[in-house]
């Protein structure tokens, strides 16, 4: 018998979501970066303005990226808390799936720049996390 645990998947998500904010902001770090190099050899205002603007929206993206990971891990734990309290085993498989389906169907209002995490029939990492927080209990162990 395998039973899910909600300390696994809950410490998961937010290693995946913090990796997945950690590299999308590396990246537009570098293309900032080279946005930046365009900005300074830039003798005309105009173009000037129009790669610090650039520079602006990738800054903003960063922020969008952060504030949306953050806040889907904060919606995975609230409804894990609310509903299940905080005991590590506390939630069921299925429960885990309610949970996971419920938060896919309100992924546009609370995180809508990471909505491709179950929007992409390609992505697999909702589903990989979710596997891998079974284990088998030892023998003897409630479950």
């Amino acid at each position: 018998m395998m039973v899910f645990s909600t300390d696994r998947f809950m410490a998961e998500i937010g290693n995946q979501l913090n990796q997945i904010a950690t590299d999308f902001i590396s990246d537009m770090c570098d293309d900032a970066c080279i946005v930046s190099r365009r900005l300074i050899d830039e003798t005309n205002n105009g173009k000037c303005l129009d790669h610090m603007n650039e520079i602006s929206t990738l800054a903003e993206m960063c922020t969008n990226m952060k504030h949306d990971c953050k806040a889907l891990e904060s919606a995975f734990a609230g409804m894990f808390r609310r509903e299940h309290g905080s005991g590590k085993e506390a939630a069921t498989g299925l429960d885990a799936m309610r949970i996971i389906t419920e938060i896919s169907n309100d992924i546009n209002k609370i995180a809508p720049h990471i909505s491709w995490l179950f929007e992409d029939d390609d992505c697999n990492i909702i589903q990989n996390i979710y596997n891998n927080s079974f284990f088998a209990p030892a023998e003897g162990q409630p479950v």
